[in-house]
């Protein structure tokens, strides 16, 4: 497994492409990246309104390594207040762009966990994964618009919560 994510962190874009589907010019993954996406998310305890935020590194072969922060909260925005307030976590995520620069998979694990926020913030703590797809619409060589669709899975004592979402947001690859 560990020479599995070495061999894809040092070989040269091993599952895309560099250059872009859609626009022409290729791009360029290396460096620092930033994510910040926002969208509607919703499971069957709750709805609301979801929230991702990335920073990390990119590796010259495409391959991202980062932090995720991310959560779908419910405050009556979207519907009734049911189900936790917030359902979501700080998690180690990697990211592999996959055929086209444009479509990238990425997943996530760690910290999870509840807001209880009915009397300010009572934080229930649990374990978080997240998985998700993002399609990115590379504007620049290093920067664009990301689409995304994701689920956040969150287990805490009292059982698993999760919710799935979709996200519109901006990429610094």
């Amino acid at each position: 497994m560990l020479a599995l994510a070495l061999a894809l962190i040092s070989a040269p874009y091993p599952t895309s492409s560099r250059q872009s589907l859609l626009f022409d010019h290729p791009v360029e993954r290396d460096g620092f990246h930033f994510q910040v996406a926002f969208g509607l998310g919703g499971g069957p305890d709750n709805e609301g309104l979801f929230h991702a935020m990335e920073v990390g590194g990119t590796f010259d072969s495409g391959v991202t390594i980062g932090l995720l922060h991310t959560f779908v909260q419910n405050k009556g925005v979207i519907g009734p207040e049911r189900g936790p307030d917030l359902l979501g976590g700080w998690m180690f995520e990697a990211k592999i762009p996959l055929f086209w620069p444009e479509l990238e998979l990425k997943a996530a694990a760690g910290l999870g966990g509840l807001h209880d926020q009915r009397d300010g913030i009572a934080f229930i703590p649990g374990f978080g994964w997240f998985y998700g797809v993002d399609f990115h619409l590379p504007f620049y060589e290093t920067a664009g618009a990301t689409l995304g669709l994701q689920v956040v899975h969150v287990m805490v004592e009292s059982g698993h919560y999760f919710a799935g979402a979709f996200s519109v947001g901006y990429t610094w690859f």
